[in-house]
């Protein structure tokens, strides 16, 4: 059967003939996306959708990944296709899931369900551009020092110390504020940002159970079109 995977929130949709690909393309509206496609539509980040509160299953009712909602702290995880494409390729399982992204976001799943969830900004401030040297070096004063975030960036910026350095400061203020979240849990790291490999690294040098995934938002979006066309 022939359909369309929208994900809204990066601009992007997939003609699909089952779990299959036919063609991707870009655009900046739904009816960009869509054009001359047809079929029903599976969507991920409906913004006119009814939002999700936590604690909630990861696998909506409908055709539609809605926003997910958290009252305290407020928080807004745009859509969680990629955290159900993760768990349809890793059934049963219960961790932290990290999406790399515009944002990052911490996401504790168990059970098939979003308990809860922490959100960053830290993309949104960092380098892309870094060597694993200057990283560590960054990495180990963000981490221990992280109430000092903004004087040590302050000082990284007068020293013209190198990006790498900025975006391990970054990064370790994020994991420490993070380790609630991830202290005794297992976590996959998820996104095709270059930030990932840096989440990965910083993550492994605490000691911390970590994978390394890819996008995973179309297989999402391919979950819940395999659960509605199983109802």
């Amino acid at each position: 059967m022939q359909w369309i995977a929208i994900d809204l929130t990066a601009q992007r949709a997939w003609l699909m003939d089952g779990e299959n690909v036919l063609d991707e393309r870009r655009g900046a509206t739904p009816a960009a996306l869509v054009g001359d496609w047809t079929g029903p539509q599976i969507i991920a980040g409906m913004p006119d959708a009814k939002e999700a509160q936590t604690p909630c299953k990861v696998l909506p009712v409908g055709g539609a990944f809605p926003t997910v909602k958290q009252a305290s702290p407020a928080q807004r995880l745009p859509h969680a296709a990629a955290v159900a494409g993760f768990l349809d390729q890793h059934e049963d399982w219960d961790g932290i899931v990290c999406l790399v992204g515009p944002q990052v976001h911490w996401v504790h799943v168990s059970a098939g369900e979003i308990v809860s969830f922490a959100t960053s900004v830290t993309p949104a401030l960092a380098p892309s551009d870094w060597t694993a040297d200057d990283f560590d070096r960054g990495f180990e004063r963000g981490s221990d020092r992280p109430e000092w975030l903004l004087h040590l960036l302050a000082s990284a910026q007068a020293a013209g110390a190198p990006d790498g350095e900025v975006l391990g400061l970054l990064v370790g203020a994020d994991l420490k504020a993070a380790r609630p979240y991830v202290l005794g849990q297992q976590v996959a790291v998820i996104g095709d940002s270059p930030l990932v490999s840096a989440y990965v690294r910083a993550l492994k040098s605490q000691g911390t159970p970590v994978t390394e995934h890819g996008d995973t938002t179309l297989r999402g979006l391919i979950a819940l079109y395999r659960k509605l066309a199983e109802t």
